[in-house]
């Protein structure tokens, strides 16, 4: 093997087949490959992977093109924000219509909170999240929220 081969072979690697076309994989004659194959539908940039050797059936939305994986569960299971915090409260009640939420939960979804500030602070505040239920939820504080700059990080997962 001569230079640029092993050159190319050290530095390269293995290129994933990647296919674009209009449309979902199982409405193209274009998409077909090898299992790990990935797919771009380019009139809503969803990337698909090839999870099987049926052309028609074993294709998997992952995500869309330029999303993070983080973005993409996200959107598919959950819904997340960042709100601040007004000063002089101690709890806070949200309803998720409110927030920019526009799921319809059957069921209290899982709500996870964390608190963060957008400068160093000389005040630290606990919180909880409680009373959640299907259509919103309540935040407590230790004290009073007495400085600018407090945000809640929301995420409503619902699975």
């Amino acid at each position: 093997m001569g230079a640029f081969e092993s050159f190319v072979n050290a530095n390269l690697g293995i290129r994933k087949p990647l296919i674009s076309d209009s449309g979902p994989p199982a409405l193209s004659n274009k998409a077909a490959g090898v299992i790990g194959t990935e797919y771009i539908d380019s009139d809503t940039n969803f990337l698909y992977e090839k999870t099987g050797d049926n052309n028609l059936t074993d294709w998997v939305k992952i995500r869309r093109v330029g999303e993070s994986f983080t973005q993409a569960i996200n959107a598919e299971r959950g819904f997340s924000t960042s709100l601040q915090i007004p000063t002089g409260v101690d709890t806070l009640s949200f309803k998720y219509n409110e927030i920019g939420d526009s799921f319809s939960y059957s069921h209290a979804p899982q709500v996870i909170i964390s608190m963060r500030v957008d400068d160093q602070s000389e005040f630290f505040y606990a919180h909880s999240t409680y009373n959640v239920t299907a259509s919103g939820f309540n935040v407590a504080f230790s004290d009073k929220v007495i400085e600018s700059g407090n945000y809640l990080d929301i995420s409503i997962n619902r699975d």
